[in-house]
């Protein structure tokens, strides 16, 4: 991106001061012998100072990449191709006053360590392999404190990590307990009190409820929630469960072949989920209250993001797909123009192949019929008679 460009991004995004991430046309590509993979592209999102940003869909969709690359966590093969991650401290916290923008992706390593764990924590993947094993948690807690607070005396670090303990429900005398030691449960409270103990503005949390219970999941979750209402801390949430951003996240992205084809609230998502790839991962879980309904799912696979096919990425599973599908990329668009906060990339809401966009009912009904006749016993997926009108 040139420099006239980028000033104009940072002047956009400094003219919004709520907004503490903008992500502006972000791809990266995973160099290999047998071909690149595509695993994101042109990717543009925002979050503001104290919201939740949900990010779902299936494995392989590009979620995880968009966190690692925000945070420079990324090893090769994997490359940034594209894009810019401007990211809004506080010039001074006790003010609250803003500093200029900065781009996550151009800082230097010794600016990206100032940033790291002071401005912006990473909850990683999987409580069970996150902990250095060798290490107690106290001493995991306070080497976090040693490298970014230098100027604390060994008490103060001390205290410090026992209120931390506190904060995420661990009982104070588990600070000498090695992982091995802790459940599940506790080992992620761990992991997110080592991303709470320099009071970041954001935290990337990846999939931190993967392998635990869904009592240990909703402990989790609450914990999370009554966290941000005290810290004010901004979140960026990634899973595949869509159920949980239902509860927990103000906006969802949902992603699919590393690019993101709905942006909504929780409840714009949760009543109208306008592409088909949403729909059928809100119907592919059942729910416990209400009437019994008819659970659809999504048939088929992701594809190889070696060499995506032209058009949009999901046509080849989508039974409401035409042939605009199979021959143009959608792009992010209002849902039904101009003002719509719900975006959505998909054909059918594109004024050109649709007079007027469909209606909830609408889009439920002709999904189901659709899929029930690709289903149909005897017929050949993928070749029913589709059509967008």
């Amino acid at each position: 991106m040139n420099v006239v460009n980028q000033t104009a991004h940072q002047a956009e995004h400094v003219g919004r001061p709520n907004t503490l991430l903008q992500i502006n046309h972000l791809s990266v590509d995973y160099h290999a012998e047998n071909g690149t993979v595509h695993a994101l592209t042109d990717v543009s999102l925002s979050l503001e100072r104290g919201r939740i940003l949900g990010l779902a869909g299936e494995s392989g969709s590009g979620k995880s990449t968009l966190g690692y690359a925000v945070t420079r966590l990324l090893k090769p093969p994997a490359a940034i191709v594209a894009g810019e991650a401007l990211y809004t401290p506080r010039a001074a916290r006790l003010t609250g006053e803003l500093a200029q923008p900065v781009d996550v992706l151009r800082l230097t390593p010794q600016q990206l360590r100032a940033l790291r764990w002071t401005e912006l924590a990473i909850v990683f993947q999987s409580a069970m392999n996150a902990l250095n094993p060798v290490l107690n948690v106290g001493a995991q807690l306070t080497d976090v404190l040693r490298a970014h607070r230098p100027d604390m005396t060994r008490q103060q670090r001390q205290a410090r990590a026992l209120e931390l303990l506190r904060m995420v429900g661990i009982a104070p005398d588990r600070l000498r307990s090695f992982p091995h030691e802790l459940c599940g449960g506790m080992r992620q409270r761990a992991i997110i009190a080592i991303a709470l103990a320099l009071a970041p503005d954001l935290i990337i949390m990846d999939e931190p409820t993967t392998a635990l219970d869904v009592v240990v999941q909703r402990e989790i979750l609450m914990e999370v929630m009554a966290l941000r209402a005290e810290l004010a801390f901004s979140v960026v949430f990634i899973t595949h469960d869509l159920s949980l951003l239902l509860e927990l996240a103000d906006t969802v992205a949902i992603m699919y072949a590393g690019r993101v084809v709905e942006l909504a609230t929780r409840g714009e998502l949760k009543r109208n989920p306008r592409h088909p790839y949403s729909y059928g991962m809100l119907n592919s879980f059942p729910t416990i209250q209400g009437e019994r309904r008819h659970m659809t799912g999504i048939p088929g696979s992701p594809p190889d993001l070696r060499s995506v096919a032209p058009g949009c990425a999901f046509a080849a599973r989508c039974p409401l797909a035409f042939a605009a599908c199979r021959t143009e990329t959608p792009p992010l668009r209002p849902a039904t123009g101009p003002g719509d906060s719900q975006l959505v990339a998909c054909h059918l809401y594109d004024p050109r192949h649709r007079a007027a966009a469909p209606t909830a009912a609408e889009f439920a009904a002709r999904y189901e019929a659709a899929y029930r006749q690709e289903r149909t016993p005897g017929r050949t997926p993928g070749r029913m008679e589709r059509s967008a009108r």
